[in-house]
């Protein structure tokens, strides 16, 4: 538990108090008749739900989207109901922590005093509405407006103060450190009581309505969890724990905090012993397990106040406020001893990893006054710890000063970014990286036409595409096929935007002409708030824009019809030009492709026989929900068409990749619109300004995610250039490698058919043949090269065979041919006792083994022979059999095909041989060569040559002693 001071706690049992005596009181008024059951069943299952969902904000505090329930019932329902539904809601969530032993909401005032701060801000909400509204319905007329915005600015004050005032009197900060009043948190409050303020509205005509009214709120969460992506941000991704630059940042704040108010505040130093000797045993994955296995442990053996951070490779930082050297070391022992017992299961080993930690502590103020002196006086208590044998705990003031200081490097360890202390392992390089990911899409409502807007730039511009960045989306998508490849006329693009800018004009003329009366009050606010919108779009990582004028857009045309269309679409695209300053004909171009996305819409509203109003709503859904499908097909369509003749792809392909994943977010605008809409027609510019705050809160969290997240995208697109850098170097030295592969295989191949003087590139045939067959089998890719070194290599062995066995001009005796046998074997213990051909050994062993038996040298049958020799087996006979021997010439395609499927089933697979025969039928002389030719080509040039030098022929030399042709017998089998 926290300790808290007795001011801190007076004043959370007074909170606590004064919310159960109005409870009590509203619980006493309850009408169990009340017509308003229904109400309160739905916004406590919606509040309830939310409550399960949170989202984390800096400054101890959490957000959800519950407060636009709470506050509809501060809008429709009695006190008495609308406790119930904060009760209720929060108990819940409650049960739910205690259920999954959550270390949150684990002291037990937290929750009372959650539910009694919304109590009371509810009731004086009530009161403030009440004050000025009695009417117990929501609707849209003046007075309406004035008691919304006085209650929910009276909600939000309250909750706010009453808990920023318990952050103050407990943590000793100042309001502005508690971060409670900032303009981030009471605007992200106002707007979800603005929806609030609309689901009310729309619970009194129709509860089906709220399903509607709530559409947004699935990004409006997203905009909650940008204060989690600035921790995600702070955060060391291995660990969990701060990294280095943030935990800077958080050591000077305390160490200012500790010296205003003249408070204790330690520092502990922790280094892993040894985790380099676990790298180097078990692996750079193994030791990433332990890293994040140790930060684990770190958090939960530290207090909810501490702070722990990632220093360096593994070493670890934790500061404890409020804590003086004796507390500091009991906190550093358990953590010592929990690191000890603790062990670590890695895929490399198969017992647990086991490591040790040595730390150093020192105080504050007793050992050091600033942040460097703290830092360098536990540095070398750690120091001191590894010097006496590491595992232990010690403090800094139990070490003479015999260390010098060294501020500077203190300070640059705080102030320098972390360096890894290890490099991954290199992975097998199987292709290219993929390109940069796309930006992560911003919470909150996108605007996709700007972003289709910037999109016609590279369309209408080629020479101008590569410097474009695509649209952002959710996820990383692939990029265009060259399948989808098309090639256009020259003439095409121009044509196409041509048409768009004609028909835009003619729809509007013709729009102006038909509009029954044109509402120039509904022209002039719509266009400012659409200029407004656009003028303050928001740069997106590069030249991409986002803002929330689409909405705008829609408002128009529902409620203005083609003039205000015309008038929007003119006032974002002149908007666009003076801030981008493109061409102007991309700029009528982006007009117009606004104007015709906006005419479903705009004829849906002039087709219908009824008006725009709170009324119709239902009647409403249906066909709106159908315009706005249109206008999102219609306005990316056109973008998409027009970079798809820019850069001769298919239009559908573009489509997909740049502009699917915005169907959410102009759904969504579209909603927003139409509300803008229902609220203008009932309220004129009143009931605008309430629709028009979740559009400046999505606006303002883009804001905040771009800022926050700019530097990470940055650093990203960075990081993954060296990568690519580094991976075209590692493609480029493992295609060398390859190649070097390549020609050693080849050469290994020449060097044994260098032993028979009657071959000619044999092996190299017969890998050649082995390819073959194996894609008439459908063999995996992966299978066919290995099939192939081993057909370079399938007579290694003979390397260990006499030449005198070899080249033996007379008969084989019976044991000379038993010997020569022995090359099989010999040949795949050659390769067995090279790891990096050991997969091949199986295949050169076994490749004179015979389908029925009685091969060698183990006499495998059937399928017990690896498939690949199977293959090597016909290979290297149908080879032999083609080529010319001295002892007879190579058979003809004809009579080698004949006796292939003589010995199919014999001394052959069937099948292998059946694969055989169809690929020689298909590609004849182009596949099946006679290798010896090449042998004979050489020979007859050597003798021109010995003819030509010394006047002697090859018939001389033959009338020597060894006079007479060499004889080889033909062995079937070897």
């Amino acid at each position: 538990m926290v300790e808290m001071s007795r001011q801190a706690w007076g004043y959370i049992l007074v909170v606590l108090l004064a919310a159960a005596g109005l409870t009590g009181y509203a619980l006493s008024q309850l009408e169990l008749n009340s017509d308003r059951w229904l109400i309160f069943f739905v916004l406590t299952g919606l509040a309830t739900l939310a409550q399960l969902f949170k989202a984390a904000v800096p400054n101890h505090q959490t957000y959800y989207a519950t407060p636009i329930f709470l506050f509809a019932g501060v809008l429709l329902l009695d006190p008495a109901l609308f406790a119930l539904i904060v009760i209720i809601s929060y108990m819940v969530e409650w049960a739910k922590e205690r259920v999954m032993n959550s270390p949150l909401l684990r002291e037990w005032y937290i929750q009372p005093f959650n539910i009694a701060t919304h109590l009371l801000a509810g009731f004086a909400a009530i009161l403030v509405y009440r004050y000025f509204n009695a009417a117990p319905t929501a609707s849209f007329s003046h007075v309406w407006v004035i008691a919304v915005v006085a209650a929910a600015l009276t909600y939000v004050v309250l909750n706010h103060y009453l808990v920023g005032q318990v952050l103050v009197m407990a943590r000793k900060l100042s309001w502005r450190e508690s971060g409670v009043l900032d303009t981030e948190n009471l605007l992200t409050d106002i707007v979800l009581l603005s929806i609030g303020a609309v689901s009310a509205v729309a619970l009194s005509l129709n509860p089906w309505l709220l399903l509607l009214v709530l559409s947004p709120l699935g990004l409006i969460y997203r905009a909650l969890m940008i204060p989690a992506l600035k921790k995600e941000a702070q955060t060391d991704a291995k660990t969990g724990l701060w990294n280095a630059r943030h935990f800077s940042n958080v050591f000077t704040t305390e160490m200012d905090r500790a010296k205003r108010f003249e408070r204790p505040l330690a520092l502990i130093m922790a280094d892993l012993d040894l985790l380099r000797n676990i790298n180097n045993t078990y692996g750079h994955l193994a030791g990433d397990t332990v890293l994040a296995g140790i930060g684990q442990i770190i958090r939960e053996n530290i207090r909810d106040y501490d702070m722990a951070g990632r220093f360096g490779g593994e070493e670890f930082a934790i500061l404890l406020p409020e804590t003086n050297q004796g507390e500091a070391r009991a906190i550093a022992e358990r953590l010592r001893a929990a690191v000890e017992s603790s062990g670590f299961v890695v895929s490399t080993s198969k017992k647990p990893v086991h490591v040790t930690m040595s730390l150093g502590i020192s105080c504050f103020p007793a050992g050091a006054s600033t942040t460097m002196e703290l830092l360098h006086e536990a540095d070398v208590a750690v120091y001191q710890a590894k010097l006496k044998g590491r595992n232990c705990v010690v403090c800094a003031s139990e070490i003479p000063h015999s260390a010098g200081m060294n501020t500077a490097s203190a300070a640059a360890r705080l102030t320098s970014p972390f360096t890894p202390s290890f490099v991954p392992r290199p992975q097998e390089v199987t292709g290219l990286l993929p390109p940069v990911p796309d930006v992560p899409e911003p919470p909150g409502l996108t605007v996709p036409d700007l972003v289709m807007k910037e999109a016609t730039s590279p369309a209408l511009a080629p020479q101008e595409a590569e410097a474009t960045n695509p649209s952002p989306a959710p996820a990383p998508s692939p990029a265009i096929s060259q399948e989808a490849t098309v090639r256009y006329p020259t003439w095409f693009l121009g044509a196409f935007v041509g048409i768009v800018i004609v028909a835009a004009m003619l729809s509007t003329g013709v729009g102006w002409l038909f509009s029954p009366r044109i509402d120039l009050a509904a022209l002039i606010l719509f266009t400012a708030l659409a200029m407004g919108a656009e003028w303050l779009q928001i740069n997106l990582y590069g030249p991409d824009t986002l803002s929330v004028s689409v909405a705008v857009m829609f408002t128009a045309a529902l409620v203005a019809g083609m003039p205000g269309v015309a008038c929007v679409s003119a006032a974002i695209a002149l908007v666009h030009y003076f801030r981008k300053r493109p061409r102007p004909y991309k700029t009528v171009f982006n007009w117009s492709t606004h104007v015709l996305a906006a005419l479903p819409p705009a004829a849906t509203i002039s087709m219908l026989q009824f008006n725009i109003g709170i009324e119709n709503l239902v009647l409403l859904a249906i066909p709106i929900s159908m315009a706005a499908l249109v206008y999102f097909i219609v306005d990316t369509g056109l973008i998409a068409t027009a970079i798809a003749l820019s850069n001769n792809t298919s239009p559908v392909a573009v489509w997909r990749e740049r502009f699917q994943w915005l169907t959410t977010h102009y759904m969504v605008l579209c909603t927003i619109g139409l509300f803008l809409g229902l609220a203008y027609k009932a309220q004129g510019p009143l009931g605008v300004s309430i629709f028009a705050l979740p559009m400046i809160m999505m606006r303002y969290s883009q804001q905040q995610y771009v800022e926050r997240t700019e530097d990470s995208v940055q650093e990203l697109r960075r990081m993954n250039q060296e990568l690519t850098r580094a991976n075209n170097e590692v493609m480029s030295a493992s295609q060398s490698m390859k190649e070097l592969n390549e020609e050693l295989f080849l050469t290994l191949a020449r060097i044994i058919d260098a032993r028979d003087p009657y071959v000619g590139g044999h092996a190299n045939k017969v890998g050649d043949y082995a390819v073959a067959i194996a894609k008439e089998l459908n063999l995996d890719p992966e299978r066919m090269e290995p099939l192939r070194q081993a057909g370079f290599l399938h007579d290694i062995g003979k390397i260990a065979i006499s030449e005198a066995i070899l080249h033996k001009p007379a008969k084989l005796t019976d044991e000379e041919y038993e010997y020569i046998k022995t090359h099989a074997a010999i040949g795949g213990e050659f390769l067995q006792m090279c790891r990096a051909l050991r997969h091949l050994a199986p295949f050169v062993r076994h490749h004179h083994e015979r389908w029925d038996g009685r091969g060698y040298p183990d006499m495998l049958k059937g399928e017990d022979i690896p498939l690949e020799s199977r293959i090597l087996a016909i290979c290297d006979a149908a080879e032999a059999m083609a080529s010319d021997r001295p002892y007879r010439k190579g058979m003809s395609l004809t009579e080698m095909l004949a006796e292939i499927k003589r010995c199919a089933g014999t001394q052959f697979d069937p099948e292998v041989a059946k694969a055989f025969v169809t690929v020689v039928e298909r590609e004849r002389e182009y596949l099946i060569v006679n290798s010896a030719q090449e042998v004979q080509r050489k020979q007859a040039d050597a003798a021109r040559i010995l003819h030509v030098t010394t006047g002697m022929t090859l018939s001389n030399l033959n009338s020597g002693p060894l006079s007479g042709p060499l004889k080889v017998p033909q062995l079937e089998s070897a």
